[in-house]
This record gives structure tokens, sequence and C-alpha cells, in this order.
């Protein structure tokens, strides 16, 4: 960090070590809009903050002919409420003209909170940290504070011998993943999205009123998955199920030594996935190319499947002995708590001096055709820049079964049972801009060439694409799930933010 730029993200120790309880803090005396005075941590160090709660950073970010230089954030103030009461105070004593972001496990791909404008207030939800178990009419129910992230929710709900359709990232904020329409590879198909099983948040709306949403509001819908441009979430319930849905898990790293390898297992792999497990709604699949030339097939069995796992997944083994490729680790999750924490470690050595990312999302709403999944063997896995990006993996899950049979919230993933994921990972410090460019560019050519495929519908998901990629032609249809809900979202921001204070969702440029 430099005196000259306060606002700097770069250096290894601030991106890796920092945390929120050594950021460049002090107490500062806030006027609320009731007249009270309260005192709220206000960040004085904002290049330390961003470094800590910005996890990675938009490649786009990077291209510049300053491009080598750290990213910052424009926020004005960045303040830390412990409360609803204390944000909802804090958004009546702004002008109603001030734009307001908030930040939780700073994973979003472009960042649009965290690096804001000049003239936003950014607040941290770091301080909301409860975490409630209760029951109500027989369900079993947590509430989860604004500031909660997965690592520590999964953590909890494990003691309690539940289970929920969480994410693989352990540092990606509960709120955030779920006001942005987020999904789960491993748990969706048996348990929904986490977002469908929401039954009550509170939130603060631009004008500061705190409000109680149940399902009977059509806010509350519009909220799971625009919630971040419609207004301040504080808190949320979620419906527990026991933690018996999930048998269990079988895990299988294959190595790989050339493209040609990793095309060869994907493409019968990826057919298996298709005729053996997707019209099976008693497991789900995923399987990961990684950029560490590593496959990784993970296949969870819920509480419906019966038959042998470990047989189950004997086909996928023979695949790679016939290609000569080696089974490298073959693991066992005996619960949805292991299966949960079975990527912990990987994500978490994803670093980076800032860590870039550009993300994208393909998939189809039926089974994939043959057409389909041999485009995405011979142009995904053969073409995307996993060697010039060391970090990237492509992600390639089964979607659908208990997701389309619950209620629809406004989330692309909704409507699709084939997903795949291209994440775009590199180490900034270890490259020049004309390699960032580069990378960029092949991951945009595979992206330009998605968009010519019959069936295959891309950046549909609003935590799974690129918001700021430069020409950008996305549906808001395709991220919100449906004409429907772009229109009940669009609605809704009328009534509640007409001013757009709330401008930093990710596609507020479609509301």
């Amino acid at each position: 960090m430099t005196a000259e730029h306060p606002g700097d993200a770069s250096g290894r120790s601030a991106w890796n070590q920092s945390s929120p309880r050594g950021i460049g803090l002090v107490a500062g005396t806030v006027i609320t809009g009731s007249g009270s005075e309260r005192a709220i941590e206000q960040v004085v160090d904002k290049g330390s903050w961003l470094a800590e709660r910005a996890s990675c950073v938009s490649g786009n970010r990077l291209l510049g002919a300053d491009g080598a230089g750290p990213v910052r954030t424009q926020a004005r103030e960045i303040l830390l409420p412990r409360s609803a009461e204390e944000i909802a105070d804090l958004v009546r004593s702004l002008p109603p003209d001030t734009p307001v972001g908030s930040v939780c496990g700073g994973h979003e791909s472009s960042n649009a909170a965290a690096v804001a404008s000049d003239s936003a207030v950014v607040l941290d939800m770091a301080r909301l940290k409860s975490i409630d178990f209760h029951e109500e009419s027989g369900r079993k129910l947590v509430t989860v504070g604004g500031g909660v992230v997965f690592r520590e929710l999964v953590e909890a709900v494990r003691v309690r011998q539940g289970a929920l359709p969480v994410g693989t990232g352990p540092g990606v904020g509960i709120v955030g993943y779920v006001v942005n329409g987020g999904l789960s590879g491993y748990f969706s198909r048996r348990l929904g999205l986490l977002g469908q099983r929401v039954t009550r948040l509170t939130m603060v709306t631009a004008a500061g009123e705190i409000r109680v949403l149940t399902p009977d509001d059509e806010l509350f819908t519009a909220m799971l998955g625009a919630g971040s441009a419609l207004g301040i979430v504080c808190d949320l319930t979620l419906d527990m199920e026991s933690d018996s849905v999930v048998r269990g898990a079988e895990q299988r790293v294959v190595a790989f030594e050339t493209r040609a390898q990793a095309v060869a297992f994907a493409r019968e792999a990826l057919r298996f996935q298709r005729d053996q497990v997707l019209p099976d709604e008693g497991m789900s699949m995923e399987l990961v190319v990684a950029g560490t030339k590593t496959l990784v097939v993970t296949i969870v069995f819920y509480d419906s499947f019966r038959g042998s796992m470990a047989e189950f997944v004997a086909p996928l083994e023979a695949l790679a002995a016939r290609l000569e490729l080696p089974i490298v680790a073959s693991s066992h999750f005996g619960s949805w708590y292991e299966t949960a924490a079975a990527l912990w470690p990987v994500i978490n050595a994803m670093k980076g001096n800032p860590l870039a990312m550009l993300q994208h999302c393909l998939g189809s709403e039926g089974a994939p055709t043959d057409a389909i999944l041999d485009w995405v063997c011979d142009t995904v896995v053969a073409e995307a820049p996993l060697d010039e990006a060391p970090l990237s993996i492509v992600e390639i899950r089964t979607l659908g079964a208990a997701v389309m049979a619950m209620k629809p919230i406004p989330s692309g993933n909704c409507r699709h049972r084939f997903f795949l994921d291209l994440i775009t990972h590199y180490d900034a410090k270890e490259k020049t801009v004309a390699e960032r460019r580069e990378i960029a560019a092949m991951t945009r050519s595979v992206i330009e060439k998605a968009r010519g495929v019959e069936g295959l519908a891309v950046d549909f998901s609003g935590t799974h694409s690129q918001p700021d990629d430069p020409g950008a032609n996305v549906s808001p249809s395709l991220i919100f799930g449906s004409e429907a809900m772009v229109e009940l979202v669009r609605a809704q921001k009328k009534v509640v933010d007409p001013g757009n204070r709330f401008r930093f969702h990710p596609y507020a440029k479609f509301l």
C-alpha cells in the first residue's frame, strides 16, 4: 500500500492475509436519520479492505495500458454496521441520491459493489455474523446474518445434523449467493436452489425502511435473484433438511498430459453423465477439467439412490484405464458435510496478487444432444486457456430435478438441467498486460462460438457470468429465468428503489 493510493488493492500479504478484524478501521460518529448518534466502524485503509473483501478481480479491469497497476475501490466511504436498525438509520441519514452498495463474501466476478463509484457509500456486512437455529410448524430453520459465509454456515449446520444446497466456495457470502441467483451443483437436484429454501428475509429499502418479507410478498420473490438491486438484505431464514438426504459421494481424480487426452475422457464421461445420471434424480455428477492437468469426477448419491456407489463409478474408472490415464486420487465422502467441504482446500489454494477471474456459463434446458457435448469437448475443453491460466477450471454439472419441482425464483438456473461453468483464473502479478489480453481473448473466443450452438444458452446465471465483458449481448430473460421474472423484478425496482440507489447489482443495466 502507498500513501498516494489509499484505495489500491495490491500486495500478496494484503490479498491473502487480511482479516475483517485488521483492515484499518476506526470508530467514527455518524448522525443517523433518526437524529441520534451511533459509533459506526469506518474503513480507513481502503486498499487493505478491498484486498480482504474482493476475493478476485475482474480480468477485464487488468487489460488497459495501466493494467499492471493496482485495482482500486472508488467508494467514498466504507462502513461496517452491526444491525438492520443501524443500516436503516444510515440509509436515511444519507442524501436520497447517494448510491449505496453492500458487500459480504466479495466473490462476484466484476465486484461492482466493492469497487462502486466515487459518490457511493458501501456497507460491509462483515459484522452481521449471527446464525440462529429454530423450529416452526415442524420445520427446522436457520436464520443467518448478512455477513455469514459458507464455511461458517456449513460448520454450524453440521452440528445440527442438517443439510442445505450450499455452494462449494468456503468464503462465498450466503446472502450475496442467494440474492444473485446462486446454484449448488452437488445438492440442488435433491434440495433445490438455496434461494428456493428461503422462508423469510429482512431487508432495508432505499428509503431506509426495514421490511420483513415472506413468500406472500411479490418483493420476496424478486429479492431471490435480483436482491442487491432492490435493497440491502440483513438476514434470511432457510428451511433445512436432515443430513440423511445425502448417502455419500464418490470422487476420482484423473491426471492427463495433453489436451487431447482431456477431450477424449470428457467426451465419454459427459455421455455417461447425460445417459446414466441426468435421468436418475437419486444422484448428481460434476466433471471438472482443471488447469493443473487433472480431471475431477464427483458423483453425489442422495437418499433415494439404491445400489452400490463404488460400482456406479466403475465405468468411469474403466474409461480412465482404457485411455491409459492414471487415477491419482480416489475418495469416498460419507456425509453431506464431507461432500460440502470436499473442495475447500482446492478453492483456498486459488490465490493471486491479485487473483484475476473471467467467468461464463453455458447450458441446455433439456438433456444435451450429442452435438452439444461434442462441441463442449472440441471447443471448451480443447480451447479454454487452461495452460495460459493454470488456476482455471471448467465445471460441468447436472441441475434440474428438485429445482424444477420447486417454486421458480429469478434465476436462469431454475430452467436448466445441464450446466457448464468456464472459470478463467490466473495470478495477475505473473502475467504481462499482453498475456492478460491474450487470456481474455481466448476466453471470449470460446464464448462467442458458444452463441452459435443450437440449443445452448450462454451467460444465463447471475452468479456465473461476466457482466462487465465489453459488448456482451446478454438476455435479461435468460439471467432471470423468464420474461415474466424480468417484468416482476423491474416492477419491484420501480416501487422500492425508483432513484436507483442500489445500482451495483451485476445486471442493474437491465432494470
